[in-house]
């Protein structure tokens, strides 16, 4: 009788978080439960400790130590003349930096979907593939970083924060571009285990899969990365997401960028969206008899001109 009555409370539980987010986006929900509830549950405490001086030592602090000449290691330059034909617009800087909060958001969904209890594993299973996204690129920065020309930040208060903050030497893979996707793939993963209705399945992974299309534009759009940086990220992905993210998967994310903008032509567009292909298909192509997904990333980086910093 007493699981019975467990299982009725349950129910009644799920159908009241069910009801209570009906109607909303993701994006409504905000972002304070994780940063309340991962520090204090040891189920979390681990994983966000990884990711965090993941963060620090193998993100900033690694190029900040080249920038200030504390370590060494080779910068290229990895930009393309099609980068030009994609204005610079600092006013999309809001987008950009929106890409922390994506991932923060959408951890804060599945702790008021699933309630706390239930979301517990999957808040680690994130924070675990985040960080393990960030260690697997500083594979490829502590071998070669890259860069790219940034036209000066202008007025535009969030640029000048950027430029200060990022000394802009790892563009190669974007971990921007890596983690907007791994948001999208792991928390439709989610939804699907889970089982939310195909109504509520479909509407927000949908949400997500805009959202991370849209900032992974943005990355062109601020002048943080060439579309070079891009199909790498990709690659990177779908080995590190072998189930979730699959070539495929990877295909048509690169099929809607720069679809529907006003901000270039239609023409350029598909230009952008040609020579990504084509570099992710080379990534492919070189990397199928590798074990090691940085193989074919830092075969083209070493063949790529080195900078000063």
């Amino acid at each position: 009788m007493k699981e019975m009555g467990d299982s009725v409370n349950s129910n009644r539980n799920e159908d009241f978080r069910k009801q209570k987010l009906h109607g909303k986006a993701i994006k409504d929900v905000g972002i304070l439960w994780p940063y309340i509830l991962i520090p204090i549950h040891i189920i979390t405490l681990k994983p966000l400790v990884f990711y965090l001086k993941t963060v620090i030592t193998e993100f900033f602090l690694l190029q900040f130590k080249v920038k200030w000449g504390w370590k060494k290691i080779p910068v290229v330059q990895v930009s393309d003349p099609i980068d030009a034909g994609v204005p610079f617009l600092p006013e999309k800087s809001d987008i950009y930096l929106d890409f922390i909060n994506f991932w923060v958001r959408s951890l804060n969904f599945v702790i008021l979907r699933l309630g706390r209890k239930k979301s517990i594993p999957h808040l680690a299973g994130f924070l675990t593939a985040i960080g393990t996204a960030y260690h697997e690129a500083a594979r490829v920065y502590k071998i070669r970083m890259s860069t790219t020309p940034r036209p000066p930040a202008g007025k535009n208060k969030n640029m000048r924060t950027i430029h200060r903050l990022d000394p802009h030497l790892l563009c190669v893979p974007s971990l921007h571009v890596g983690i907007v996707v791994l948001t999208h793939s792991f928390f439709t993963n989610v939804f699907r285990q889970e089982g939310l209705s195909q109504e509520e399945q479909k509407q927000y992974s949908t949400e997500l899969w805009e959202g991370a299309v849209e900032i992974a534009e943005t990355v062109l759009y601020v002048k943080q990365h060439s579309v070079n940086c891009i199909p790498a990220a990709l690659y990177m992905m779908t080995h590190l997401l072998k189930d979730q993210f699959t070539i495929q998967a990877a295909i048509n994310f690169i099929d809607c960028l720069f679809v529907d903008t006003s901000h270039i032509s239609a023409e350029q567009g598909q230009t952008i969206r040609n020579h990504i292909h084509y570099m992710f298909d080379r990534l492919l192509l070189e990397g199928c008899n590798e074990d090691d997904w940085t193989v074919p990333v830092l075969r083209w980086l070493m063949s790529q001109p080195v900078t000063e910093v």
